[in-house]
This record gives C-alpha cells, structure tokens and sequence, in this order.
C-alpha cells in the first residue's frame, strides 16, 4: 500500500512527529516551508543539491541521522548518480533495504530517484520518507511510502559521522 501525502496540511502536521516509528528522523525537512512553491531553479541547499527534490531531502536526512555527507560530489548527484559516486568514496551498497539506507531507483526517471529507508518489514518490503515521486503527478511534496518494494532498487548504506 503506498500513502502519498499530498496536502501541505499533512506535510506540515508529518513535518512535526520528528523521529518515525524506527527512531530515524524522516520527518523535519528545513525546506519544507518552501515547497511545493521552489523548483529546480529556484535554489541550491548546503549539500549542493536542488531544495525541495529527493536529492536535497535525502542529504538532510543522513545529516539530521548523523550520517556521512562528506562523499558528495557538487554537480555530480543526480539521483541516478549515488550509486557510482558512493561506490568511488567506498560507501557499500546493496540489493536489501535497511533503516537508515538510502533506496535508489536509477532508472524511475531520466535522472533518477531516492529516498530514505524509515523502516523494514521481515517480508523485505520497507517504508520512506521522499520528495518528488515521479508518479505522484504532484512536484516538490513530500511523500512517505509504506511496503515498498525492492524491485529496481539499489540501496546504499552510508555510515555514520565519526567523531
């Protein structure tokens, strides 16, 4: 079953539980007040990526979970892109879900689409937190997907900040 939150109401009340129920923040994005109304143009977030898309959404949450950011390459993250550059920074990845790792679809879309893992379920289908599901029909809204599956999806498991 797929929940899309598509209601600037829900977002906003999602936006106030903080950790989700695996304990990962997923919920808290700083941009968020700004979307739906930014688009790719209209702004670059710390990380280098574009506010109010998967990529920028995906790097606050492995900040706001204390995980590693520091293996970005600005201009080189397209979604479809953090396999290969995780690969190049030793960033392991994989074909199972994990809380905290990052679901990566590279060929939903031209560009490519990820989204943090909240939780998984012992069948192997698990939940997230995104902005910018391709087939939402709706741009720059966050969406939080429960029983995903894994098909098409390379996941990514960033470790944590040391120090």
């Amino acid at each position: 079953m797929r929940t899309l939150c598509t209601s600037l109401a829900v977002a906003a009340a999602l936006a106030t539980a903080g950790a989700s129920a695996a304990g990962v923040i997923a919920f808290g994005y700083p941009y968020a007040a700004r979307c739906p109304a930014a688009g790719v143009a209209k702004g670059v977030d710390r990380w280098h990526m574009y506010v109010c898309n998967c990529t920028s959404y995906v790097a606050w949450a492995l900040s706001a979970n204390g995980q590693r950011t520091d293996w970005f390459v600005p201009g080189a993250m397209d979604a479809r892109n953090w396999p290969h550059v995780a690969r190049l920074r030793d960033i392991p990845v994989g074909d199972r879900p994990r809380v905290g790792a990052v679901a990566v679809w590279p060929r939903l879309t031209r560009s490519g689409h990820i989204a943090y893992v909240t939780s998984v379920d012992p069948d192997g289908h698990f939940d997230v937190g995104e902005y910018n599901l391709p087939s939402s029909g709706a741009p720059f809204v966050f969406d939080a997907r429960t029983e995903v599956s894994r098909a098409g999806a390379v996941f990514l498991y960033v470790p944590r900040r040391s120090g």
